[in-house]
């Protein structure tokens, strides 16, 4: 069979009869990236630079940009619990909200409304440090690339890692899971996570997905598959229109061919993607009168080019590039990647989803194992676009007949139990409250969450409904306020970034030129 659903199967039931279980599931660890634009009262991208007593977006740990200056992204340390993540996203949008006079953070996935011309919607500027320099240069890439409207896209990441001791686990009762080395077992057992979400990626995008509209300003695409009402473009079964053919898809990116079935493939497949010339790339040029216009005329820049679902990742050293980081040390952790922003939700993600995503991650690491062929890797791709773009269509079918509802509420038939040990674990019922929204969701008793939002759009436009929501939760935190203490840690760190960007600029040496190039052609 082309494509087949992992299985909670007898041997995953067996880990939760294990005394020890709660010990292996109190080793998970959560993180949390969060992005959102900054508007102005209208509703406009802000054109005003990121507030420096927000810090250095170049050295701060928790408060950055992403591709535009206007992108605010948000990062949270390691934590015992998504819900403890979350916890710490809010004090940052709060610390974030009281600096931004006037400015609101958008809340939904899809852009608000964006500048008549695609030049004015302003790069990130890192600084005048190599480093600085070529995370601007590889955003200029982009734009050329991509359009930089596309980088107006936001969303939310999510980041989990499994404890050694559940490898351990597994490969004892999964014998093709298991390996002498340490490290080798960790990252088969990456690895196989990674394949077995992508098999469920439907499931996730059915309950999580809220990107079904977009304002008109955004243009960057074919607009005549669109329906349109007032300043809205939108689709009218799709769930998530930034996971659809929207975002970073290209003839480039459909021609790396990554099923993720080991780490060494993965690595080298993306070292070869940026080392092979593009022509439509090449045609773009390597410089112009203000400098570099893209790091390479590659298939990719860097590895980050290449948008997957989800990724492996490792902690990088500094200068160090991301598949060098995997190559050296091997996968630290995941990140989850195709989460769209909740607009009801102040943090961009409810503690219901966060623990839905932990639900679905477990079972992906507990169920059955098999390495992906190259037809069940188109097939999944395919299901996955469908699930995107018309999820809410009652008549999408699985590969075996069945409907994408029928399918869903059959797979998580079996992960009670697993819920149960998860909310014991972290001291919740976030879990089985999860399981039962996503039920009761699927079954038709309440909409899915996308269409909520196409709701709430249809009612007021994209606009004024992002603008209202944006609002509210500005007010909400402000309202909230910070403890003395945390707003003071969090002002001392904005204050200490600008003292390690100026280190970083004193110690660079030789050309900014020679640096890009070391950097490229690191082995």
């Amino acid at each position: 069979m082309t494509f087949q659903l992992p299985a909670f199967d007898a041997s995953a039931r067996q880990l939760l009869d294990d005394p020890e279980c709660l010990e292996l599931f109190r080793g998970f660890r959560f993180g949390i990236e969060k992005e959102g634009l900054r508007v102005d009262a209208r509703g406009m991208l802000a054109q005003s630079p990121h507030p420096r007593a927000l810090g250095s977006k170049l050295t701060h740990p928790r408060i950055t940009t992403d591709y535009s200056e206007s992108l605010l992204e948000f990062v949270t340390g390691i934590h015992p619990t998504p819900f403890a993540a979350l916890h710490e996203i809010d004090q940052l949008q709060i610390f974030a909200d009281e600096i931004l006079g006037d400015e609101y953070i958008w809340p939904l996935s899809m852009p608000c409304q964006l500048p008549d011309d695609d030049h004015d919607i302003p790069l990130a500027c890192y600084g005048e440090s190599h480093t600085g320099r070529l995370k601007t240069v590889y955003r200029r890439g982009l734009g050329y690339r991509y359009g930089r409207q596309m980088q107006t896209i936001a969303g939310l990441h999510f980041n989990v890692s499994f404890p050694d001791a559940l490898w351990t686990r597994l490969g004892q009762i999964r014998p093709e899971l298991a390996a002498a080395d340490p490290r080798q077992q960790r990252d088969l057992g990456y690895f196989h996570t990674i394949r077995n979400f992508r098999r469920i990626q439907w499931l996730m995008l059915l309950l999580t997905g809220a990107s079904p509209t977009m304002h008109d300003s955004f243009r960057l695409l074919a607009l005549d598959r669109f329906k349109i009402r007032g300043d809205t473009r939108f689709a009218p079964v799709a769930t998530s229109l930034r996971m659809s053919d929207l975002g970073y898809q290209s003839a480039a990116q459909a021609s790396i061919n990554i099923c993720f079935n080991h780490l060494e493939t993965y690595c080298e497949t993306l070292r070869q993607a940026v080392s092979q010339p593009w022509p439509p790339y090449e045609g773009i040029g390597l410089v112009d009168h203000e400098g570099f216009k893209q790091l390479n005329t590659a298939i990719l820049q860097i590895e980050n080019e290449y948008y997957s679902s989800i990724r492996p990742k490792r902690v990088q050293d500094s200068g160090e590039r991301p598949v060098r980081a995997l190559i050296n040390r091997g996968v630290q952790y995941l990140e989850v990647r195709a989460i769209d922003l909740n607009p009801f939700a102040r943090n961009g993600i409810s503690d219901t989803e966060a623990a839905l995503i932990t639900l679905l991650m477990s079972a992906a690491a507990l169920s059955n194992h098999r390495e992906m062929s190259d037809n069940e890797c188109r097939a999944v791709d395919s299901l996955n676009a469908r699930a995107a773009w018309r999820g809410r269509e009652m008549q999408q079918t699985l590969p075996d007949g069945r409907s994408f509802k029928d399918a869903a509420l059959a797979w998580l038939h079996d992960l009670d139990a697993l819920a149960s040990c998860l909310d014991d674990a972290q001291a919740v019922t976030h879990h089985r409250d999860a399981l039962e929204d996503a039920r009761v969701r699927l079954s038709g008793a309440c909409p899915l969450l996308a269409e909520e939002v196409y709701q709430g759009v249809m009612h007021q436009g994209h606009l004024n409904f992002g603008l209202e929501l944006g609002q509210h939760h500005q007010s909400h935190r402000r309202g909230q306020g910070l403890p003395n203490a945390r707003r003071a840690e969090l002002t001392t760190l904005s204050q200490r970034s600008w003292t390690e960007e100026a280190a970083i600029v004193a110690s660079d040496h030789g050309s900014f030129e020679d640096y890009v190039l070391a950097y490229i052609n690191q082995p």
